[in-house]
């Protein structure tokens, strides 16, 4: 499995150095770097998706 780290070694950003997500302080919101984390530990492994079969699956899931 690659990590983040070595894809971060192995290519540079396609942003530059301008990249806000490599930013020292990046102007996002908590609720915005919540799920950047988030989206990392579900790309480590650190944290299982949940998939659904049918639209309706899902809709009871999220009570919707």
């Amino acid at each position: 499995m690659i990590t983040v780290t070595e894809i971060e070694t192995a290519t540079e950003c396609i942003h530059g150095e301008d990249c806000p997500l490599h930013a020292e302080n990046p102007p996002f919101n908590a609720k915005a770097l919540s799920a950047i984390a988030e989206g990392n530990a579900i790309f480590n492994g650190e944290k299982k998706t949940k998939w659904y079969t049918s639209l309706e699956e899902a809709r009871e899931d999220l009570g919707v």
